[in-house]
This record gives structure tokens, C-alpha cells and sequence, in this order.
């Protein structure tokens, strides 16, 4: 599905990885580590919003330094501290998501919403939302995109009990998918999610 070569990439004189090759398979993936490891930074490079120190990434034959307009539709990275979209409610936010993601699952995202108890704050800013909500609203978006590779950081932080139950369960259900890739960045593996690779940072 993705893949790495001689990835390489420092802060300053921190060196996070050095010559990192790893191959990530369909179904789900786990990056884990402490805090400083490179958990983040490693997704924000595999989903070409950050240039490596060093090597390079593909996904599904195509890499994020040689052909980014091709690649940005392959990737989707959860980020809920993006302040970008604060006066954006998130159903205007996902009537933007066909054109970017064409193969994004509407009957998916309507279930997600619904399950999630997002209903009610669609029509809300996101600023408004509190930091699970807004969670739950790019976890939705990111699971119903039909990205090829999916990154998820702290999946579960901010969230309610039934949150979680429910994301598990969608995660099961991921990691029986043939087409596509999933990688969350977490501190430990997530309880009864069969895992296809582990990158230890």
C-alpha cells in the first residue's frame, strides 16, 4: 500500500529516524513510541505535508515528492488543532470532501455522524466544538474518505466511552479491508484491534 525508503528527518541536532525503510500493509497500522519520538511528524511526512530530512514516500506507486498533485488524494491526515477550519461548520466541510477525496463513502460518513452523536454541531463552527467533538468530526472524515492510506494521531484522546467502543469496532472493521492502509500514532496498541505492522519509534 505505502512504503518508505532510507527515510531520514531531524529537529535541529534531534534526530528522530535515520534511514527508516518500512512497508505498511493494508488493514491497520500501529506507530508507536513516547513522547519526541517523531510519532507525528512521521504521518505529516506519509501524508506529503512534510518534506523528510532525507528518503523518500509511496503510496500505491506514487511519491509524495515527485508527483504531490496525484499523492493528495491517496492520503488523509486527522488533524483537530488544524485552526484553518475554526469558522467552518463540519457540514460545510464535507460537502467540500468529494473533490478532494473521490471516493469518499457518503453513506459511510452519514453513519459515523449519526453513531458519533455529531448531529446536533453540524451546523456549528468548529471553534465551538469541543476537543472530542472535533475529534470525532475529522476521525468521520477520515474514515469515510476512501484514502487509500489514513493517518490518525491519539485516535482515541478526548473521547467518550462509547467513542471509543465505536471506533474500535470501525477499526476491526478496517483491518478487513483489502484497499486500504490505516496508520494511528499512539503511545500503546489500541485493545482488540487486529494490528497488520507495528513501527516501534
Amino acid at each position: 500500500m505505502s512504503q518508505t525508503r532510507h527515510l531520514s528527518h531531524a529537529w535541529g541536532n534531534h534526530v528522530l529516524f535515520e534511514g527508516l525503510s518500512i512497508a505498511i500493509p493494508a488493514g491497520v497500522t500501529l506507530v508507536q513510541g513516547d513522547e519526541q519520538t517523531g510519532k507525528t511528524t512521521l504521518l505529516r511526512i506519509l501524508a506529503g505535508e512534510l518534506a523528510p530530512s532525507g528518503g523518500w514516500v509511496e503510496t500505491q506507486g506514487q511519491r509524495a515528492d515527485k508527483q504531490p498533485e496525484t499523492y493528495a488524494p491517496m492520503v488523509f491526515r486527522t488533524d483537530p488543532l488544524h485552526t484553518a477550519l475554526d469558522q467552518t461548520s463540519p457540514s460545510a466541510w464535507f460537502n467540500t470532501l468529494p473533490d478532494c477525496y473521490p471516493l469518499l463513502n457518503p453513506g459511510m460518513l452519514g453513519a459515523l455522524v449519526k453513531d458519533f452523536g455529531l448531529s446536533p454541531h453540524m451546523d456549528k463552527p468548529l471553534y465551538m466544538l469541543s476537543a472530542g467533538s472535533r475529534r470525532k468530526v475529522w476521525i468521520s472524515a477520515a474514515l469515510a474518505s476512501g484514502a487509500a492510506l489514513t493517518l490518525i494521531d491519539q485516535p482515541f484522546a478526548a473521547l467518550d466511552g462509547p467513542s471509543m467502543r465505536l471506533l474500535r469496532e470501525v477499526l476491526q472493521d478496517f483491518s478487513e479491508q483489502a484497499g486500504r492502509a490505516c496508520v494511528i500514532a499512539d503511545y500503546e496498541a489500541p485493545e482488540g484491534v487486529p494490528l497488520a505492522s507495528t513501527i516501534h519509534l
